[in-house]
């Protein structure tokens, strides 16, 4: 990720990161219901994770160890 981009740029790659990850886990049969793109941090496009309820942090986790 190039570290110059602007702020409205790195919140947008932020944004799209987090909505290609919500699809991928939505394979899962996962949802974490606060993932969302972030403010960036020093610059850098971030990801908010989290908002998750053990239950699905068990099952996701179970379904990346059943697939490593």
């Amino acid at each position: 990720m190039n570290s110059e981009m602007g702020p409205e740029t790195a919140l947008a790659v932020g944004r799209r990161a987090a909505e290609d990850l919500a699809g991928a886990l939505e394979l899962t049969g996962c949802k974490l219901p606060s993932l969302n793109g972030g403010f960036p941090v020093l610059g850098m496009a971030h990801v908010d994770l989290g908002g998750a309820s053990a239950e699905t942090v068990f099952a996701l986790a179970r379904w990346i160890r059943e697939r490593a």
